[in-house]
């Protein structure tokens, strides 16, 4: 089963972005992470489970619409985790700690 059965009440998916910086020749990273939220179909594979952490699938979650500036525009490596599966209710309560 994909994620929309599992989680019918799911509508978003909590991920974090993670900048890097070169560091000795290295990619270290930042304390300044980002977390924001993406619409759950935008952050699935199409088998429709939730793109894995650190992948060319979850590094596109930083091209969506409402991804700040920082994840949008950052010219260094970095990576994007998926923190978390919400709903609206949750969302809009503030109670948004729903088990991936």
């Amino acid at each position: 089963m994909g994620v929309l059965e599992d989680h019918p009440d799911a509508t978003d998916v909590r991920v974090t972005f993670h900048p890097q910086i070169w560091h000795h020749g290295r990619a270290v990273t930042s304390d300044d992470t980002e977390t924001y939220l993406v619409p759950l179909k935008q952050a699935l594979t199409p088998d429709g489970e939730l793109v894995a952490d650190d992948t060319d699938g979850s590094d596109q979650l930083t091209r969506v619409g409402n991804a700040p500036d920082i994840a949008r525009n950052w010219s260094g490596p970095f990576y994007v985790t998926v923190d978390e599966l919400v709903n609206e209710t949750e969302i809009e309560t503030g109670n948004e700690h729903t088990p991936r």
